[in-house]
């Protein structure tokens, strides 16, 4: 709980300035060291997997700028740019190898801690065996989250940039233009088990090339107390729309004690996000088509947050959730205090770890619909990239082909215990996943998860602007001065239009 969510990560990350100033700015932007994270430790398991009882009102996903061309035909034995690989065996419990000539080169790989630490150290030595099986040398480098985003800053500045380097927000380094086009390897890995999710794809694709190699990917779900639930209605089965849960929530609502609805409305990451979720199924979106208006002013975001404010004059929310950091939904949840809560699988592994009792009551199901349809928040995960700086660029790129041959991924995203759930969509189908109840909703929350930039695609330049506004707590401020202040809804609305016209002209962006 004490490390920072990846929704904070990102938002730090991409709220940074603009091109080459990028490397100062982004440390100060703080992807590592400000807010609390709601994120814990993992846990050695994973969890959902019954079928999902319901599917979202809508199904929109950012559309592509162009879709990747058809690759050549690949096998799990596949690496990269022209080299044949086979696979050899593997050991128990290790990844299957696969052959690249590295002629005695070094890569060295930059990692963002999974917060299951001897997972990562698996991890790392299995890709040093893979560079020493293969003539050459990996320093597989795990960097304290809370330090990456200002020592890769360090990096950029100095022209010392690693050959390989995981990221969430590729787009934003692509526009530093330090990354390799990886179009080719994408096309190719993309035909195995089933292909990666294509809502992963609007963030890594721009100007119709790929820059990023999807690894994984973390929705955040409505957790529901399915026995609260059960209570109310009879049925164990998480509400298909907001209007259904507030209905569930007036049935279990017993403050001070119990409280139906744990919504953060803190002034915190996880405050904005949560007010964004019911904004955008109401309709309520930041941009317009063409990203390049903010658009908050609309009859969706004043639908969401008169909904929002209903639920708090119904005391529906815990009274202490306006104080709230990024841990306060986790412990009121974790405290079975609250019956509903959109948060990343934080809560997921702290209960695999500490209560199995609530986690068999626990389901990780689809945010729901609003007047506009139901939107998964969390698109997009942690991507394998490759600098142009790189003397080894190959090498680079077949050392990421290793990490994600899908047996492989499949193995690492078992050993962090379902913190990372892997991005391609047959691996869905393996018993791992399939035996745990909670994660059956997953498929579906990833392909209908959309990035913050929806309806317009995830350009570099509006996701700056976007994360520019994430670092200001905009949306925070907006629900803050109407649930603290009482400010008329409208006017909060307006004010927050105006911030993020003032931070779209500076980004040239209208």
């Amino acid at each position: 709980m004490a490390s920072l969510t990846r929704r904070q990560i990102i938002r730090g990350m991409i709220g940074a300035g603009s091109a080459l100033a990028a490397a100062s700015i982004l440390a100060a932007c703080g992807g590592g060291a400000t807010p609390s994270p709601t994120t814990a430790p993992a846990a050695g398991a994973a969890s959902p997997t019954a079928a999902p009882t319901t599917a979202p009102a809508a199904s929109p996903a950012a559309s592509p700028t162009a879709q990747p061309t058809a690759g050549a035909t690949a096998a799990a034995t596949a690496t990269t740019t022209g080299a044949a690989a086979t696979a050899q065996p593997a050991a128990s419990g290790s990844m299957t190898m696969t052959k690249f000539a590295l002629n005695n080169a070094k890569i060295v790989a930059w990692a963002w801690q999974s917060f299951t630490p001897d997972a990562d150290r698996w991890i790392a030595d299995q890709a040093k065996a893979w560079g020493s099986q293969n003539g050459g040398t990996v320093e597989y480098d795990i960097v304290d989250n809370s330090v990456f985003t200002q020592k890769l800053a360090a990096a950029i500045e100095a022209k010392t940039i690693p050959d390989l380097i995981m990221l969430s927000n590729v787009l934003y380094y692509q526009g530093l233009n330090i990354l390799v086009d990886l179009t080719e390897e994408y096309n190719k890995l993309n035909q195995l088990e089933g292909g990666f999710y294509q809502s992963l794809l609007p963030g890594i694709q721009f100007d119709n090339k790929i820059w990023g190699l999807p690894i994984e990917t973390g929705p955040s779900p409505l957790f529901t107390r399915l026995d609260v639930v059960e209570q109310a209605t009879g049925k164990r089965e998480p509400p298909k729309t907001f209007d259904d849960m507030e209905e569930i929530a007036k049935k279990v609502n017993k403050p001070p004690s119990f409280y139906g609805i744990g919504w953060t409305l803190g002034r915190t990451p996880d405050g904005n996000g949560n007010v964004l979720d019911v904004m955008r199924n109401d309709g309520g979106f930041l941009v317009n088509k063409e990203g390049t208006k903010p658009t908050l002013l609309s009859d969706g975001t004043i639908a969401a947050l008169q909904r929002i404010k209903r639920w708090w004059d119904e005391k529906l929310i815990p009274p202490d959730s306006i104080s709230w950091d990024d841990t306060g939904n986790n412990n009121a949840y974790q405290s079975k205090r609250v019956a509903f809560v959109d948060n990343p699988a934080s809560i997921y592994g702290w209960l695999v770890q500490h209560d199995q009792q609530l986690l068999a009551n626990t389901s990780m199901a689809p945010i729901p619909a609003g007047k506009a349809g139901s939107y998964s928040s969390g698109a997009g995960g942690w991507c394998w990239t490759v600098s142009n700086q790189s003397k080894s660029r190959d090498g680079a790129i077949a050392l990421a082909d290793f990490l994600l041959q899908p047996d492989n991924l499949e193995l690492a995203c078992e050993k962090i215990g379902g913190r990372w759930y892997p991005a391609y969509k047959n691996l869905s189908q393996r018993p791992y996943w399939t035996s745990k109840p909670q994660f059956a909703y997953y498929p579906q929350l990833i392909e209908n998860a959309v990035y913050e930039s929806y309806p317009a695609p995830p350009t570099p330049n509006l996701m700056a602007a976007l994360g520019e506004a994430d670092t200001a707590l905009v949306i925070a401020d907006m629900i803050q001065a109407v649930i603290v202040n009482n400010t008329p809804i409208e006017k909060a609305v307006s004010d927050a239009q105006a911030k993020y016209e003032e931070i779209f002209k500076k980004h040239k962006l209208g």
